[in-house]
């Protein structure tokens, strides 16, 4: 026998001893056994979270007289949907608190609580959800949701001069 040969063979013997002595456990032994053979299949799950609105900017409307006179305008917003394979939350507020404003008067500083949210209209005549601060708008466990936003927009003839009022609203989606 060769050199080349036995060290080949020395290697192949160490390695079956190796494999023989290695410590595995009767459960979880996987390969083939006569006819039945076993296999382990693994697949990592991430999170799948996902937040959707069916618009991309919402139009309050010019105020009328009636409006004025009411106080405020209402209007249904956007839909939002929200979805997950774990607990989820959404909230929502303005990105700052006072309406941005474009007009041939002094900026009136409309506050962003002068837009005030439920997820019905029947919910907006008391509501106390406003943009000015971040609310919770869902919280729930897995799963998906839709819901429609409706706006209402106070109205006031001292405080509301004319011009261009418009509001970035953020949604905030988290999987606590």
């Amino acid at each position: 026998m060769t050199v080349e040969l036995r060290t080949s063979i020395s290697r192949i013997l160490l390695m079956l001893m190796f494999l023989a002595g290695s410590a595995r456990h009767a459960w979880a032994q996987l390969g083939c056994v006569g006819a039945t053979c076993t296999v382990e299949i693994t697949m990592p799950v991430t999170d799948v979270l996902r937040l959707s609105l069916d618009a991309t900017g919402v139009l309050l409307g010019s105020p009328t007289e009636s409006d004025y006179l009411a106080g405020y305008r209402d209007i249904a917003g956007v839909s939002v949907t929200a979805k997950g394979n774990r607990a989820f939350q959404v909230q929502v507020g303005g990105v700052s608190g006072a309406f941005t404003y474009a007009g041939p008067l002094a900026d009136p500083g409309k506050p962003a609580s002068d837009l005030r949210w439920a997820t019905s209209a029947a919910g907006l005549g008391s509501t106390t959800n406003h943009m000015g601060t971040s609310s919770m708008l869902f919280n729930q466990g897995a799963g998906a949701i839709t819901t429609a936003l409706f706006l209402r927009t106070l109205w006031s003839f001292t405080a509301d001069v004319p011009g261009t009022y418009s509001l970035a609203i953020r949604f905030t989606f988290s999987a606590p």
